[in-house]
Order: structure tokens, then C-alpha cells, then sequence
């Protein structure tokens, strides 16, 4: 494991937010006696026209993440720099003025980047840092304000010029290769002990789940433009007796599920809370469209839904394949709503027990000191 070493990551995610594989690593990084700078993804000029609760994030201010990290907002940003190329210079410029005044302040002399963005190709590091590029969606298939070719060129400049080249999937990994032949596959995981709390007795469950009647079908995760809302409502009107709980930030339109009086969705909740959540699940779903962004996904809930001891239905990603026969795959609505009758009828204590023990295969810790073997071997390979 790392020690000694100052890391900046460069997110995609606010450290507030959806809790994952970045502020994962770096929370385990930083417990190993490594300082961190986590760099919160800027918001835009227009951000807080999609999502106006942004006006209310602060701006270019630094708090304490705990022991040994140190968060960083940037300063708010030009939109479009996924869009054009000369903006995105602007932006990094503007970012990078950011970080440095703050690498002064708090006596920080980065030896790392770690980055999850394309857009951070034009971010200049100082001479002699490492930079990580860990791959962990297809960048170019996200809706919204972009523009394919700027992101995959951002991309292809930003494999060359890393010097450690991560994929969280397998697909992703085939995908990149060309661009980075020494990249690593590194999976994601479960922060198996957190999400295991979900088989204790005696933790109390949500106010707002206890009087659901059962089985409650549930989701944890973004409500997003991928995830395939018709295959649930199918699913909550085949079975008007179920209750189905997506507890997660909502960002597209949820009329077609919020109109059904078997749909729950009580929203973002803190990570502390997700074992309670869980344990009021009878089953764990991960309803996804079949696309180009999704088929680079490997789910961190799906290890999350087993360290719970969850039975698991989930669309056919080609991450998941590989947990069959412990998660069952539906191909369409129909086989979803069968095959959720199914292994509800099928789950059982023995069940959840052996699903918890291959979660605990794939623990966060575990991949944290795959990532750190992988980026020691890089940088032996430069000397």
C-alpha cells in the first residue's frame, strides 16, 4: 500500500455525493497515511439552471474530509468544455490557478494525480507527479452538453500521456486498449463490512419503510436517463401487492413510476443510512437500459446488494454476467417480473450467507491494493 505519498483526485463525483469508487480509494488511501486533495467535479455557469439547488453549493472553499483529506470546490467554470477544446483550456486553467494557490497554503507538493475526467488532460501537473487516468465510464455516451469527438480525442491525449491507466470493466478495458496497452482491469467492490450491517437483527429500519407492505422490491443508486423505467413499471403493475423503494437523487422526469401508488422513492440518503435501507429490501434490482454507457458499467451496487445478502435481479449487463448463477438476468420486462417471482420464492438464510462470502471477494480494500500494486509496477517500468 501506498505511504507518503500527497494525491490529488481529480472526481467525477462531489465527495458528497453518490458515495463510490473515487472518494473509496481515497478514504483508503488516506487511513494508509497518504494525504489527499479531493477535488470536487466545478460546477458550470448553467449548472444550477438543470439543478437549482446547486446555487446553494459553496464555491472555491476548502473543508475537511477527515483525517488526512482535505476537499477542494473549484471555482465555478465556463459551460460547453466538453463541447470545444478552447474552453476546456480556460476551464483547466482556471482550476489549475485554484489548486496551486492551495497546494501553497496547505504545504501540499502533489506526487500523484488521479484522475477519473478527460477533461483533465489540459489540467497542467507539476514536473514529476504520476498521473493515474482510472476509467471508469464511457465518457463519450453521457447525455447532456457534449460533444463526442472533443471528449474521446480529451480522452485518447489523456491515456497517452498517464502514466498508469486504469478500467473498472472489462468491457471498458477492451474498449481502451488501443489507446492505453498497458491498461489494468480493476473492478469495483463493496465496502463489504458497511453494507453486511444490513443482516443484523437489530438494526432499526427507516421510519418511512416500516408500514410498505411486503415484498419490497428495492434500488439504490441514480435515477438517471439509464435506468429503464418501463421495466419497473412493468414490474409494479404485474404485482400492484409488491412495494418498490429506488432510494437514490432523482434527475430525469420519474412521472411513469411516480404515479404508481406501489412506487416509493424517498430520495438521496447518507451512506451511514444505505445498510437500514437495504435491510428492508426483500430483493435488489439494477434496472438498466442496455446501451453504450451502460454495457461500460460495473455496478458498485451489485457488490453492495450481496455484501447485504440480497437476491439480485438485474438487466443484462455484461459485468454482471459473470455473478450467475448468485444474480439473475432478465433480457425484457417480462423475464424481470419472472424472474423477480423467482428468486424471491428461492431466497433463503443459507442463500444470503454464501452471497455475503462472495462479496467479501470483492472488498474495496482488496481492489485498493490491486490499483496501488498496479501503479508501483508502472513506475518501476519508467526508471
Amino acid at each position: 500500500m501506498f505511504k507518503g505519498e500527497n494525491i490529488i483526485c481529480l472526481a467525477a463525483a462531489a465527495w458528497q455525493g453518490m458515495w463510490a469508487r473515487a472518494q473509496q480509494f481515497m478514504t483508503i488511501f488516506a487511513r494508509s497515511g497518504n494525504r489527499i486533495l479531493y477535488v470536487d467535479p466545478p460546477l458550470t455557469l448553467i449548472s444550477p439552471l438543470k439543478n437549482p439547488a446547486l446555487w446553494s453549493v459553496p464555491k472555491d472553499l476548502r473543508q475537511c474530509g477527515g483525517e488526512n483529506i482535505d476537499l477542494y470546490n473549484p471555482p465555478v467554470i465556463l459551460p460547453f468544455g466538453n463541447m470545444y477544446r478552447p474552453i476546456n483550456r480556460i476551464n483547466q486553467r482556471i482550476i489549475a490557478g485554484g489548486l496551486k494557490k492551495l497546494c501553497r497554503e496547505l504545504a501540499f507538493k502533489p506526487t500523484i494525480c488521479w484522475t477519473y475526467l478527460p477533461n483533465t488532460v489540459d489540467l497542467r501537473l507539476p514536473d514529476g507527479v504520476t498521473l493515474v487516468y482510472d476509467c471508469a465510464d464511457e465518457h463519450t455516451a453521457f447525455p447532456g452538453l457534449i460533444n463526442k469527438e472533443t471528449v474521446s480525442q480529451m480522452e485518447k491525449e489523456l491515456f497517452a500521456r498517464a502514466g498508469v491507466s486504469l478500467a473498472s470493466a472489462r468491457v471498458l478495458w477492451e474498449r481502451k486498449k488501443e489507446l492505453a496497452p498497458a491498461i489494468e482491469l480493476a473492478p469495483n467492490g463493496a465496502d463489504v463490512e458497511h453494507f453486511s450491517r444490513a443482516m443484523q437483527p437489530g438494526l432499526p429500519a427507516p421510519p418511512e419503510l416500516k408500514a410498505l407492505p411486503r415484498p419490497v422490491i428495492g434500488y439504490v443508486g441514480a435515477v438517471s436517463a439509464w435506468f429503464d423505467q418501463e421495466m419497473l413499471a412493468a414490474a409494479a403493475h404485474a404485482h400492484p401487492e409488491w412495494s418498490f423503494v429506488l432510494v437514490g437523487p432523482v434527475d430525469t422526469d420519474v412521472s411513469l413510476l411516480s404515479s404508481l401508488p406501489n412506487v416509493c422513492l424517498p430520495g438521496r440518503k447518507p451512506y451511514s443510512a444505505l445498510p437500514a435501507y437495504l435491510k428492508c429490501f426483500d430483493i435488489a434490482v439494477i434496472p438498466f437500459k442496455i446501451n453504450e454507457l451502460t454495457t461500460g458499467v460495473n455496478p458498485v451496487k451489485l457488490y453492495e446488494y450481496l455484501a447485504a445478502g440480497l437476491p439480485v435481479v438485474s438487466s443484462d449487463l455484461p459485468e454482471v454476467r459473470a455473478f450467475r448463477p448468485h444474480v439473475a438476468i432478465a433480457g425484457n420486462a417480462a423475464e424481470f417480473v419472472s424472474k423477480l417471482e423467482k428468486e424471491l420464492a428461492a431466497d433463503s438464510a443459507g442463500k444470503r450467507a454464501e452471497r455475503r462470502e462472495i462479496a467479501g471477494r470483492h472488498s474495496w480494500e482488496a481492489r485498493a491494493k490491486s490499483v496501488v500494486a498496479a501503479v508501483q509496477r508502472n513506475r518501476k517500468r519508467k526508471k
